[in-house]
């Protein structure tokens, strides 16, 4: 592919101003938090059942 140069009338349509970046903690409802806890809670079981599985072998 070839790249075009840009051409002065589009150059003036390009922002300078960059978005200023959100640093803010987002803040999760009660719902989120449930069904992070649960994943956290079924990742943490499956790996205490794979390292216990394992252990009895």
């Amino acid at each position: 592919m070839q790249n075009h140069p840009v051409k002065s009338a589009d150059a003036g349509k390009v922002s300078s101003v960059k978005p200023e970046i959100d640093s803010s903690p987002k803040t999760y409802t009660l719902r989120e938090q449930i069904v992070s806890g649960l994943k956290l809670a079924v990742v943490a079981g499956i790996i205490f059942m794979a390292l216990w599985f394992f252990e009895k072998l």
